[in-house]
């Protein structure tokens, strides 16, 4: 059950968690099995539990930019994207970007999570990923659609707390979508799981197939262990910052300061304080308690405690857009195209619909192309690796580019082409309920350019993700767009005749390289990826935690979210979280134990 101020005041905890968002529940309910541990979870925004705007999936416009559901951050001028702001949304309340993200899930390469070892990180393997990846996820198999929905059972988990499945309602493109794909010479691949992930294949969902309900961190960690008593979970409580003292030269947590209602309290704790706020907000806390750059540490007016530059540096995100279409023909054979379409067009019927497993709110992307730049453009792709060979740069950028360029090399997937059943952004002249649309999205997934995220003041933070700052990036994006218009004119996706698919974003007028690169600064976007403002690296090429997610020089202040990812892996970042997550608790019980 959730806490009161009262059950927190004069208690001492062995566990502080700061975040009760996707990885900090997970923590939490690994942390609090021994009945002899307490824990305390402190969430800055609300419970949220039950909730349909979360639990029906597909219900963006709810919650998206809604103050009680989404942080709804911005970041700085872009100077290198048309000086656009962009938002930057995040999930507020427990289960954090679980309980708003677009249910995907799949995996990186092996390449990318061996790279975090290569970087320094004994421990962090791809065969260790899987033991907790699996170790999260509770795999439903399919009863329909088996002919596209493909899987491999051995490499899902069985009983893990996150139901996985795939979506009940399907586009039903997949087949002429993977089909062209292979006319390219991207195969078609079973299951991406394996970690051998180039290639077109089908993708699971975070959806409880029993309730058709988004599967999330609160009912999937903490709802069924909310009853033990050494759990104490606290919402609305947003912490300002840890408590610390010098302990033979090194800071130890003693507690952890945080406002609730107006009025600031403090928790003390005996053992650790583990940051799970999250990429954006772990390191604002880290240097709001005085460890950062003590250049950024004094401009914000903060005395520094531990001098540790690397806090809110190598920050990395995932770029998106898509190119889309107009369907001129609605069936696939007998099949109709099933679209996100109706959702803007008859919403209350769509909701009728949900219950029963039918309907838009149902659908979701299937099909994703985990794709190498070698695949769409040899040509630029040796010309990026040359230059990452040759570029001046830190120690600790360095070994990220070596590791870059390797992949490159390799072949390593590190863009994506997502078949999406809907715009991509809207149609120009709004919704026509007669008309179908489909996006082919696409999406930069190991970027070359490095952001940063600092607080400004003690009330302030400037997240600058340095959209486009290589140019490279930029480039790479340009050719993924000429490859799906391509895509969208190869046989079977194309139809039959003139062709089903009727560009109307970015449109035929927009024709050449500089008129496409111009067109994708001024509608790239986010997918709310972003990752490694608190890399786990030596502290010489500019870490903040070491490969036990303890921050440097510290005794007891850990850090466990996609914030210590030191190089960004190349699929979506759920199902890394969670495993993550998982690593992390048997980390931290294993330093208990010892």
């Amino acid at each position: 059950m959730l806490a009161s101020v009262d059950e927190i005041q004069g208690q001492v905890f062995d566990y502080i968690i700061i975040g009760g968002e996707t990885t900090g529940l997970v923590l939490a309910s690994r942390l609090s099995e021994n009945p002899s541990t307490s824990v305390l979870v402190l969430e800055a925004g609300g419970a949220h539990i039950d909730d349909d705007v979360l639990l029906v999936p597909q219900r963006r416009w709810l919650y998206l930019g809604n103050a009680e559901y989404d942080w709804g951050f911005k970041t700085e001028t872009q100077h290198h994207a048309k000086d656009r702001i962009f938002a930057w949304s995040r999930g507020k309340g427990l289960g954090g970007s679980s309980a708003i993200n677009h249910l995907l899930w799949n995996k990186p390469a092996r390449q990318h999570i061996e790279a975090w070892g290569a970087l320094g990180n004994d421990g962090w393997t791809w065969e260790k990923f899987q033991t907790y990846s699996k170790k999260s996820e509770r795999f439903v198999k399919p009863d329909h659609d088996t002919d596209v929905l493909t899987y491999d059972a051995t490499l899902h988990g069985e009983h893990g707390a996150v139901v996985t499945s795939f979506p009940p309602v399907i586009s039903n493109l997949e087949g002429d979508f993977r089909k062209a794909m292979e006319a390219h010479n991207i195969p078609t691949i079973q299951d991406l799981f394996s970690g051998e992930s180039r290639g077109t294949s089908p993708s699971l969902s975070t959806l409880d197939p029993s309730t058709h309900h988004r599967a999330y961190a609160t009912n999937m960690y903490y709802q069924p262990i909310a009853g033990r008593t050494n759990l104490k979970v606290l919402v609305n409580a947003y912490v300002t910052d840890i408590i610390t003292m010098e302990v033979n030269g090194l800071i130890a947590a003693t507690g952890v300061r945080f406002v609730k209602s107006g009025d600031t309290y403090m928790a003390n704790v005996a053992g650790e304080v583990c940051l799970t706020a999250g990429a954006i907000m772990s390191p604002k806390i880290l240097e709001m308690s005085g460890i950062g750059d003590p250049a950024v540490l004094e401009r914000a007016g903060i005395e520094v405690k531990l001098e540790l530059p690397g806090v809110g540096m190598n920050v990395q995100e995932h770029l998106y857009s898509g190119v889309t279409f107009e369907l001129t023909d609605h069936f696939v054979g007998e099949q109709e195209v099933n679209t996100f379409d109706s959702l803007a067009t008859n919403p209350g019927l769509q909701q009728e619909l949900h219950a029963c497993g039918k309907g838009s709110l149902n659908l979701n992307s299937v099909d994703i192309a985990f794709v190498a730049l070698a695949d769409i453009s040899p040509e630029l792709n040796a010309k990026v690796i040359a230059a990452l060979q040759s570029e001046e740069k830190d120690a600790g950028l360095a070994a990220q580019y070596k590791i870059q360029a390797e992949h490159l090399r390799e072949k390593v997937p590190s863009l994506e082409i997502i078949l999406g059943p809907g715009p991509a952004k809207p149609p120009p002249q709004g919704w026509d309920a007669s008309k179908k649309h489909i996006s082919l999205c696409f999406a930069t997934n190991c970027p070359l350019s490095r952001g940063t995220i600092h607080v400004t003041s003690k009330d302030s933070l400037a997240i600058d993700p340095h959209v486009f700052e290589n140019n490279f990036d930029l480039e790479i994006m340009v050719e993924l767009v000429k490859f799906c218009r391509k895509l969208a004119q190869t046989s079977p996706l194309k139809g039959e005749g003139e062709g089903r698919l009727k560009e109307i974003h970015p449109g035929p007028d927009c024709q050449d390289d500089a008129a496409i690169a111009e067109w994708v600064r001024n509608n790239v976007t986010t997918t709310f990826h972003t990752a490694s403002s608190c890399s786990m690296l030596p502290k010489e090429l500019n870490g903040v935690v070491d490969p036990q997610l303890k921050v440097w020089d510290t005794h007891n202040i850990r850090v466990a979210d996609l914030s210590v990812i030191p190089l960004h892996v190349g699929s979506h970042t759920q199902s890394v979280a969670y495993a993550l997550a998982e690593q992390a608790a048997d980390v931290i019980k294993a330093h208990k134990e010892k």
